[in-house]
């Protein structure tokens, strides 16, 4: 890139000057206005509590303008001056959670995205989480905060799987010891990948990525006899016609294709990595949105969502660990599903008879977990 990154959002927060203004005068005036006593808030907090206050009025029309910059500055694909208007943004509205969701999502995906290295991506991915975190902390009953950080695990674990994981257990490794047990062990097990298995591994993700249907797709390709298997992976596959690829072109189109040629290439022990990361990204996905499964008003996304995690995470469980998860992921489906039934009920009888049938649907594979 051209400059860096410190530099392009420091250009960016003097275009934003002229908006910020009153900021500046609320933090001045907030440096010699007494905290409330009664409130537990450290110092900076307390500054930008006071200072904002201060505004009145006026803080309305700040924050509009502040709003309109963010659309423009997205617009034209500026998003350095993006964020800087969002975490401005923060201090006028500390108690909106639109903004920490539009400012994770320029955080995790837009500006991550501008990195070539690896490295510098995952650290805009990082911050993007952090971000939702710092939203949830101020915002604890808001439900979309917590759908928000379920989908940045499950899109940002695909390129980024042990990234995410060492972020996430700082936060729920304490909360679900078994599950940090295995989440530390992924970990471990990189670590101790020779240099060029690692960067093998690396080169998928940047590549194919950890996707949900991944390891699917794999045991499909399994079932196959080895003269099939062998011809799928074979590139020359490619050039073949129509007829020449039968029935095999069917079952596995294009994208699945490149994706087990791409897993082909890796050691066993990069797919063990892999798998157990798999499991782990699913597992978290479910201490990420269950507190979300109580709090109202809540989407019907929330109640769907969480369902159909327990269920992969069941259908994925790293083996021998059945005694562990499989009697917590059945209660919690129970309770899941009669929290969703509740929540569907407030839009009517009719939606609550499609939530079930929808879900029903989507557990076939788990027969009889569903209460009647």
């Amino acid at each position: 890139m051209g400059r860096s990154p410190a530099l392009a959002i420091l250009a960016a927060v003097k275009r934003l000057a002229p908006y910020a203004v009153f900021a500046c005068a609320c933090w001045l005036l907030a440096a010699v206005l007494p905290a409330p006593p009664a409130q537990k808030q450290d110092a900076a907090e307390a500054a930008r509590a006071a200072g904002v206050r201060v505004l009145g009025a006026t803080r309305g029309y700040a924050g509009t303008a502040l709003w309109l910059r963010a659309g423009d500055a997205y617009r034209r694909g500026d998003m350095y001056e993006t964020l800087a208007a969002y975490q401005l943004i923060q201090e006028f509205q500390p108690r909106n959670p639109a903004v920490y969701s539009y400012l994770a999502w320029n955080e995790a995906y837009n500006l991550s995205a501008q990195f070539p290295e690896p490295e510098r991506r995952l650290e805009w991915v990082q911050r993007g989480f952090a971000t939702l975190h710092r939203g949830q902390q101020r915002l604890s009953r808001d439900a979309g905060l917590r759908l928000d950080e379920w989908h940045f695990v499950l899109n940002r674990s695909a390129g980024y799987p042990l990234g995410v994981l060492e972020l996430e257990l700082e936060r729920h490794g304490t909360q679900d010891p078994a599950w940090g047990l295995l989440a530390r062990r992924a970990l471990e097990m990189h670590r101790a990948l020779p240099e060029n298995e690692r960067a093998t591994l690396q080169r998928f993700l940047d590549e194919v990525g950890l996707q949900v249907p991944l390891f699917d797709t794999a045991e499909r390709a399994q079932e196959l006899s080895p003269a099939q298997r062998a011809r799928l992976l074979d590139p020359a596959f490619e050039v073949l016609t129509p007829a020449q690829q039968g029935e095999l072109a069917a079952e596995f189109n294009d994208l699945e294709r490149m994706q087990l040629r791409a897993l082909e290439l890796l050691s066993p022990d990069a797919r063990a990595v892999l798998a157990l990361c798999h499991w782990c990204r699913f597992h978290l996905m479910v201490l990420v949105l269950a507190p979300a499964g109580k709090l109202t008003p809540r989407s019907l996304s929330v109640d769907a969502a969480l369902l159909n995690t327990y269920r992969l995470a069941q259908l994925w469980l790293v083996p021998g660990t059945e005694t562990e998860f499989t009697p917590r992921y059945r209660q919690g489906v129970a309770v899941a599903f009669a929290d969703g039934i509740e929540n569907a009920r407030r839009y009517g009888d009719e939606t609550a008879a499609e939530f079930s049938a929808h879900m029903r649907e989507n557990f076939a594979d788990l027969p009889g977990w569903l209460p009647e």
